[in-house]
């Protein structure tokens, strides 16, 4: 019979000793785990840090322009070409896109001492609150600025009740000064700038349709380079932005691909101040505008103004382009556009001075004699060539404007 061994006895099973590979495979999986969780943390506080959206200031930056060229307008011209563009929107249903550009064009602290006018503070508010968007456009049209999850949007694309481009109204109140603690009225709530800029960030993506004023926005507000993630998790920074813009071939986009060259040239001129840019990026920009120059010089119609082939005069530029009404506002768009983001660039992107004299004193001529329907038809494109030409003498077109009805020569 077999006898177990006492409950007190030492004897004990055999021990089993792990082999060596045994050991080494655990310490690779702990390793392997600890590396995959410092990754997991590292991604999340990356996430965090970033706050999913760039660094911002409250106040955006003004970029004023550099230079003062009477060969390009007169004081004379100028003081004829600014009170053709004076806002005269004091009446039912004025098209938001004309108000939006208006503002733009005026700044919101513009005062004019004829009341048929809008001032800026005026256009400002049909932009931002409700009420006053309701008491022009009716209480039965839908809103413009639309409440979201997010933040606040604004109805774009759906009418003359509604923006003409996405995120183009953001884009003039940051151009035109707006703080970001500046209220907003929806309808049911009240919100702020910040919240119209949030709803941009969010919702933001690099092959989203248009992206050139959501660019030049977030380049106003922005305090530093520092990147962020948008909500599919993307990485973007002003490089990519300014790589995203840059992508498209010459001519292609809105307004003929101009704006983004101006807002490439507004990126540029915000690096100047603070650096938003990689060296790299920096380089890539420049070369970009200053192959786009030189294009434009190379193709400058002997009377000074640019078609919509300013990229190519092989494509074609028909006369009964009926989208924006003939050839004439073609040209004015074209040519203010080119004259309005050179205006604000470094001189060394600058065309040679008769280009730029050529091209100015073309849409004084054209401007002189377009009837006040015309000038209302085309508001859009006009505010453009208008705000260039004030540029180009080193001052807004407010400031300009005030300064000629004063008398006051410079």
């Amino acid at each position: 019979m077999t006898t177990l061994p006492p409950h007190n006895s030492t004897n004990t099973l055999p021990r089993t000793v792990p082999s060596r590979s045994v050991l080494a495979f655990v310490v690779s999986q702990a390793i392997v785990i600890s590396v995959f969780g410092g990754v997991v943390w590292a991604r999340m506080r990356s996430v965090d840090d970033v706050r999913k959206e760039p660094a911002l200031v409250d106040a955006p930056r003004a970029i004023v322009p550099r230079h003062n060229v009477s060969e390009v307008v007169s004081d004379a011209q100028l003081k004829m070409v600014l009170q053709n563009l004076r806002p005269k929107f004091r009446r039912a249903n004025p098209p938001i896109n004309h108000v939006d550009h208006a503002l733009r064009c005026w700044g919101a602290e513009v005062m004019f001492a004829d009341p048929q006018f809008l001032s800026g503070d005026e256009m400002r508010r049909v932009l931002t609150d409700h009420g006053a968007f309701a008491s022009v456009w009716g209480q039965k049209t839908r809103p413009l600025l639309i409440v979201k999850d997010q933040g606040i949007a604004v109805r774009t694309q759906q009418g003359q009740a509604s923006a003409s481009h996405v995120d183009h109204t953001l884009a003039t109140l940051a151009e035109c000064g707006t703080e970001l603690q500046f209220p907003l009225h929806a309808v049911g709530r009240t919100a702020t700038m910040r919240d119209l800029l949030r709803q941009a960030i969010e919702t933001f993506e690099l092959n989203q349709h248009e992206y050139e004023w959501t660019a030049l926005a977030l380049a106003l507000y922005a305090s530093d380079g520092r990147p962020w993630f948008n909500e599919d998790g993307e990485r973007i920074d002003f490089d990519r932005l300014a790589r995203r813009v840059m992508r498209q071939r010459y001519g292609q986009g809105v307004c003929y691909g101009n704006h983004r060259l101006y807002s490439l040239t507004i990126l540029l001129r915000v690096d100047d101040e603070q650096d938003i840019l990689s060296d790299v990026a920096r380089r890539e920009v420049r070369d970009h505008l200053a192959e786009a120059t030189q294009i434009l010089v190379r193709n400058q119609h002997a009377d000074g103004y640019w078609d919509k082939n300013w990229h190519n005069l092989k494509a074609d530029a028909k006369d009964e382009d009926m989208a924006l009404g003939g050839p004439l506002p073609r040209r004015i768009l074209a040519t203010g556009h080119a004259l309005e983001w050179w205006a604000m660039a470094p001189e060394e992107l600058h065309p040679p001075r008769d280009t730029l004299i050529r091209a100015g004193q073309w849409l004084v001529r054209e401007i002189d004699q377009m009837s006040d329907k015309s000038i209302a038809d085309n508001y859009t494109f006009l505010s453009h060539a208008g705000r260039a030409l004030a540029l180009w003498r080193g001052e807004t077109p407010a400031t300009a404007l005030q300064r000629l009805q004063s008398g006051a020569a410079q």
